[in-house]
Order: structure tokens, then C-alpha cells, then sequence
């Protein structure tokens, strides 16, 4: 008796599954999405003065950019991964600045330098640095940019100027080339 219960409602259960609607996302995208989000990626890349840029697409079935014509795992090593990355969420974030009913004022991006000065396949050119961290300087007008980078990396930019603020951790109560310091993430605290 309890097996024929069991077999019910593994029926029952099996049935409630079938019947239920699969949401399915990418349909209920704007017609025109992939074609924004090109432009917007190509404006970004052409900005951040990318090396040989031909070409950008956003690839719906990865969900991911492909910069002139290729995936970034096929053309070029995890430093420019880290770089197109970072461009994929500003394209975004312009997006839906531009699109969305309802606008994020925040874009947070960790190291979006990460492994671009390695090795010969990886070493970007100081312009297309320099060029990332002027687009951050400039579109500040959206929301709050928080950046992540090491300070080895940062561009030499007149960021008080763009009205930014570099806050550098130091592990130093007191030595610091930026105008404001830390010792650690968390302010006041520090370690004996």
C-alpha cells in the first residue's frame, strides 16, 4: 500500500513538473538587444583604445563578447580575458543606464588589469591601460565606480582632477602617495 502512495505521487509530482511553464529569458529580450549591446561593446573597446579592434559581438549562446570575430579564451591569454571582461560589464552597465526601467548607480570590477604586464601573448599596451582607467575617470556620471587594482598598475592619470578618489592600503599607518591612505580594508583597524 505505501508503494502504490509512493508511485502517486512520484506521479503527481512528475506531472507538476511537466505542466509547469519554462521561463525562458532570452525571449523576453528587447528585439534590438544584441544589436545595442554591439554598438555599445564597439564604443567601449574604441574608447579604451583596443588594439586592432575590427570588430565587437555579444555571443547569446555563451552570453560573453567575442572581439573581432573570436572568443576570448581563442585569442588572447587570461590578461585580456580580466580587460574584456571589464568592458562586458561597462557595456552592460551603459545599457541599462540607457534602457532599463530601473538603473543600477553602482559598478564594482576587481583588478580588471589583472595579468595584462605578463608575458609577450599578455603584455597590452600602456594605452589601452591608461584608456580603461580614463573611461572609469569619465563616466562617473551613472553611479559610483568602485575599482579594485593594484596601485604597481595604475596609470599615471590626474585622478584628483576627474574628480576621483584613490584610496591606497598601505600596511603603513602613515606612508602613502595618494592623498588618502589606509592601513587595511577596514578603517582604524590595524595588526601588531
Amino acid at each position: 500500500m505505501s508503494q502504490e502512495w509512493i508511485t502517486g505521487l512520484q506521479k503527481q509530482e512528475s506531472n507538476a513538473e511537466s505542466e509547469k511553464p519554462k521561463f525562458k529569458p532570452k525571449e523576453h529580450f528587447p528585439v534590438n538587444f544584441n544589436s545595442r549591446i554591439d554598438d555599445i561593446a564597439y564604443e567601449i573597446l574604441s574608447k579604451c583604445k583596443y588594439e586592432n579592434l575590427n570588430t565587437a559581438h555579444f555571443n547569446m549562446g555563451t552570453f560573453d563578447l567575442e572581439v573581432n570575430g573570436y572568443m576570448k579564451e581563442n585569442s588572447h591569454g587570461k590578461g585580456y580575458w580580466a580587460f574584456i571582461n571589464t568592458v562586458l560589464g561597462l557595456t552592460f552597465r551603459q545599457y541599462l543606464q540607457e534602457d532599463a526601467i530601473y538603473k543600477p548607480g553602482l559598478f564594482v570590477v576587481d583588478t580588471p588589469l589583472l595579468g595584462l604586464d605578463q608575458g609577450v601573448e599578455d603584455n597590452a599596451p600602456t594605452s589601452m591601460r591608461t584608456a580603461l582607467f580614463q573611461y572609469f575617470i569619465d563616466n562617473q556620471s551613472e553611479g559610483q565606480i568602485i575599482v579594485v587594482e593594484n596601485t604597481k598598475d595604475l596609470p599615471d592619470l590626474d585622478y584628483e582632477a576627474g574628480d576621483a578618489k584613490v584610496i591606497e592600503f598601505t600596511q603603513d599607518k602613515y606612508k602613502s602617495k595618494y592623498k588618502e591612505s589606509r592601513y587595511g580594508f577596514l578603517h582604524d583597524v590595524y595588526s601588531d
